[in-house]
């Protein structure tokens, strides 16, 4: 079932690798390539709003930068796993590195002082995100199918506690360095960085010694009809099973009242907090060091009391922590409450991954992790238009009046997407229930 070589490597210290040699390689390369996408993704956010500064429409084209990365999300991620689960996870991941580093790269001419309208430079940066977007729909079902390769079972929680932390991480490094990269280097060298990110992942994904029967695979013909027929099977197969509809349905709550979370985000710290400016970024790093806490804890937790038991009670747990922490407006509390979130919402994100491939045979993997990134990914989208709408309209101006003090809509919409991920926790529990 796993790698010959597995037999090898148990003679090594413990602690010399996290859980093995292939893992190592797979994990760095995902966390060199993520640190780089995410430069690259505020250093094009700073990159527009640069050239657009001043401009009335600067905030309509930064969020085309965002819309850019997620329609291929909605379009194509439910395709693309009837093809992961086709050809060779190893080889897969390879070529969309290969590609997209190419892809990056040709975005270094229109960096520079060429001349061009600045229309067309905003569409091909568009363009490229959206193609970029695109080819990471292969990638990440592919790197999150081969786990079953490379990892024992009883390491799969290990491993994603791992590979999440290792994204919080990326994620602080890369937000912290964009704007000192850009501003200091230019546009360019971080274009250049992030393409080196992905040559880096293709030669370490490439060191990996997978299975003949991994190295061997190849698709099947790709005409229309039977990738249609395979992702009506892959839903199917989804609907099927009670364990995969729970995680369905209780990520889409989450990811809905999340993204509610992080939209308001801004307006909640800054206006109902009064916390400085300066001291933005402070409090938004908050739930991602209780996040780290969190995948820390998360392997032992499950081992102790079960993999559903910690995955329900953590959104529960994080889904009353919004409600409590937003209704007194107190900084102290919500640095305290922040924290606590972070620490249940990454557990809980832990464990989905091992929880998917329990559930799942090998040929279907790649198929039910791209569905659960595309409907997580419209769940967020809808949350991030219809929070910024019905705050601008429906209940602008509402104050309700509390002997704690007052709510305006940013509070009532953070306490709706508190409850939002307590439903989610609460369907979770009752439906994992039955499986016992």
């Amino acid at each position: 079932m796993f790698p010959r070589f597995s037999k090898r490597l148990s003679s090594r210290p413990k602690l010399a690798l996290p859980i093995n040699r292939n893992y190592t390689l797979l994990w760095l390369g995902g966390t060199i390539s993520l640190i780089g996408d995410i430069l690259f993704t505020m250093m094009l956010i700073l990159w527009v709003g640069t050239l657009l500064q001043n401009q009335s429409a600067a905030p309509l084209a930064v969020s085309g930068v965002v819309l850019a990365a997620a329609l291929p999300a909605l379009l194509i991620g439910p395709f693309a796993g009837v093809f992961v689960d086709r050809w060779s996870k190893q080889r897969t991941m390879r070529l969309m590195d290969a590609l997209r580093a190419v892809l990056v790269c040709s975005l270094l001419p229109i960096s520079g002082p060429l001349p061009l309208p600045l229309a067309l430079r905003l569409t091909i940066i568009y363009l490229v995100v959206a193609a970029v977007s695109a080819l990471s729909q292969f990638f990440t079902p592919a790197t999150k199918a081969i786990l079953k390769e490379v990892v024992p079972q009883e390491q799969l929680t290990r491993a994603s506690a791992l590979t999440v932390g290792a994204g919080v991480f990326s994620w602080g490094i890369g937000s912290a360095c964009a704007g000192i990269c850009y501003v200091s280097l230019g546009a360019g060298w971080a274009i250049a960085l992030n393409a080196a990110s992905y040559a880096c992942s293709w030669v370490l994904i490439g060191r990996m010694r997978v299975s003949a029967a991994e190295r061997c695979a190849s698709a099947h013909p790709t005409s229309l009809w039977p990738v249609l027929t395979e992702l009506r099977e892959g839903l199917r197969f989804i609907g099927g099973q009670l364990q995969l509809r729970t995680l369905l349905l209780t990520e889409s709550l989450f990811s809905f009242g999340w993204g509610i979370v992080s939209v308001l985000a801004f307006f909640y710290i800054t206006q109902n907090i009064h916390v400085p400016m300066s001291l933005f970024g402070l409090f938004s790093a908050v739930p991602a060091i209780g996040g780290i806490v969190g995948t820390l804890l998360v392997d032992r937790a499950a081992a102790k009391v079960g993999a559903t038991s910690v995955y329900a009670r953590a959104l529960l747990f994080a889904g009353v922590m919004i409600i409590v922490s937003t209704v007194p407006n107190q900084a102290i509390i919500d640095l305290v409450g922040f924290t606590l979130i972070g620490i249940a919402t990454m557990q809980a994100e832990v464990l989905v991954g091992p929880l998917v491939l329990f559930a799942t045979p090998e040929q279907m993997v790649g198929r039910v992790f791209s569905t659960l990134g595309t409907v997580t990914t419209l769940s967020s989208f809808l949350a991030t238009f219809l929070s910024g709408y019905v705050s601008s309209t429906l209940l602008q101006g509402v104050v309700v009046h509390l002997p704690t003090g007052e709510l305006n809509a940013t509070n009532l919409l953070h306490i709706g997407a508190g409850v939002l991920i307590f439903v989610g926790g609460l369907h979770a529990s009752r439906q994992f229930r039955k499986l016992q």
